[in-house]
């Protein structure tokens, strides 16, 4: 089954990817170019390689015109940058949340005794009538989110949240910048 093939093949490709990635080497294919490309742009290597092989791919539709082989093509194309993501990056269930609310200090006392968090106030305005706000600002994993956003619609159930998929997380209470210096 050609499906099963590209998505068994996407993974496989993926991981032996991402480890050679991991060992800063290189297969000699349009990696070196995603290497050269990340170096200025800072942007993760599966993503390139996804946005690189679809440009050889889409050329190759032009040129041949069959639609079956690329298709199966960027399936492989697109599970491989995701899995090369994750062997170099790791699978992150940090979330950054944004809450805004008028019980801030509720919030804020059940992220640092009850979650053993931190965070951090800014201060904003709302843009509707310019009343003055407090934004909280914390990271969380997926557990400790779901007891917040609990408590949260409990005691305020009209606050605003922002919930973001953290990339990484570097400081105390997660992975040190010295660790990931070393890496």
């Amino acid at each position: 089954d050609p499906l099963l093939s590209a998505v068994f093949g996407g993974v496989m490709m993926g991981i032996g990817v991402g480890f050679i990635f991991k060992s800063k080497a290189t297969s000699g294919g349009t990696d070196v170019v995603a290497m050269i490309t990340a170096k200025y742009t800072r942007m993760p290597l599966g993503q390139l390689m996804i946005v690189i092989d679809s440009a050889i791919v889409l050329i190759g539709l032009v040129a041949f015109g069959d639609w079956k082989i690329p298709l199966y093509s960027w399936i492989v194309i697109f599970i491989m940058g995701k899995v090369i993501d994750v062997v170099l990056q790791g699978i992150s269930y940090d979330k950054t949340i944004f809450i805004i609310s008028d019980k801030h200090d509720e919030i804020r006392d059940k992220i640092i005794k009850d979650l053993h968090r931190g965070g951090t106030f800014f201060a904003g305005e709302g843009m509707y009538n310019g009343a003055p706000k407090k934004v909280i600002f914390t990271v969380v994993n997926r557990r400790e989110m779901s007891i917040l956003q609990d408590y949260i619609h409990t005691i305020d159930p009209r606050a605003f949240m922002t919930v973001i998929d953290a990339n990484e997380i570097l400081g105390e209470g997660f992975k040190s910048l010295s660790e990931k210096v070393k890496d």
